[in-house]
């Protein structure tokens, strides 16, 4: 006969293997958000794996860091700093600026020079980030170029850089790096409407909402889903949030034509670009393609086999016109 006290052991042990259980099953149909403000804006990490309080600290601590290399509204971040100097040879640069440049020059050469992180001073002219009460003026020149073998940056021109169209979806892609090195297979990651999604909601896909923007609230035009659970990137640049009118009474966008530097006046309400590659890069050609034609950036999004989805008013209606490459990565 088994004693009193093993008894009470093995009914221990089973009421604490069914607590387990117990735990198990609500974490795993339960979803772990983590979220804050940041960059003028609100970010969030949703994950199906709890968040501890070290992953949250290092989470928080990569969008500050990111914050003060690519912030115009920082007088002390790294790109700020870079700003003020007029023509400079071989400045050394941190590991992120560098990546953000590089990918930055990539997207402007793959657009015909449609993206063009070097109007800041105009941005600034405008009121969509502050000037220090330094100089605007330029002399017409305008150009940078990388050294990768010693990392460093050469800037020719009294231009300043302005990240503001790429350095959110650089941060993205550094807090993607860190959850999955940290084996975090199923999460959303989200700053300012651009995110990263990777696995499933718990057993089914995430499903993604892309913003009516005729609206100024929080509601969907189009659903898409990461389909069998793959690893994919969204970012949505358009005109219909980020304005401010002048004097006159005229709209000024925060997107700039580079070759006018005057705000773009285009056909679109919005453009949404999805990458598997980074979110940097959806970012980036988001904003290209708000800036292009609708034509021409179709054109070019089909020749490389980008997805790309434009929302323009057609009356009283929204009209949705895709790219070839769209109807393969997303799920409508």
């Amino acid at each position: 006969m088994l004693k009193r006290s093993y008894i009470s052991k093995l009914i221990a042990l089973f009421v604490g293997l069914s607590c387990l259980v117990i735990a198990y099953n609500h974490n795993s149909s339960n979803k772990f958000i983590y979220k804050g403000t940041a960059y003028g804006t609100t970010w969030s990490v949703t994950t199906t794996k709890y968040l501890n309080d070290s992953h949250k600290l290092t989470i928080k601590d990569i969008i500050r860091k990111i914050d003060y290399v690519a912030s115009n509204y920082k007088e002390d971040s790294e790109i700020a700093k870079i700003n003020s100097l007029p023509d400079s040879l071989n400045i050394g640069v941190s590991k992120d600026l560098y990546q953000i440049l590089d990918i930055a020059n990539e997207i402007s050469n793959l657009t015909n020079n449609a993206y063009d992180i070097k109007l800041g001073k105009y941005s600034s002219s405008l009121g969509f980030s502050p000037t220090f009460n330094k100089d605007l003026s330029t002399d017409g020149k305008a150009f940078f170029s990388l050294n990768k073998t010693n990392q460093t940056l050469y800037k020719k021109g009294n231009f300043w850089f302005d990240l503001s169209s790429i350095a959110k979806g650089y941060a993205i892609d550094k807090i993607v790096r860190y959850l999955e090195i940290n084996n975090f297979r199923n999460f959303i990651v989200e700053i300012g409407g651009e995110l990263t999604v990777k696995g499933f909601n718990n057993e089914s896909s995430w499903l993604l909402a892309i913003q009516d923007p005729r609206l100024l609230i929080q509601e969907s035009g189009k659903l898409i889903a990461n389909t069998g659970g793959e690893k994919i990137s969204i970012a949505t640049s358009g005109e219909y949030r980020n304005y401010i009118y002048d004097k006159t009474g005229n709209k000024i966008t925060h997107t700039l034509n580079p070759i006018t530097k005057k705000s773009i006046v285009n056909d679109s309400l919005s453009v949404t670009v999805i990458s598997k590659k980074t979110a940097a890069h959806a970012d980036a050609l988001a904003t290209a393609f708000n800036v292009m034609s609708i034509d021409s950036a179709i054109e070019l999004a089909n020749s490389f086999e980008i997805a790309a989805m434009f929302i323009i008013q057609d009356a009283d209606k929204l009209e949705f016109i895709y790219t070839d490459a769209w109807y393969y990565s997303a799920n409508e």
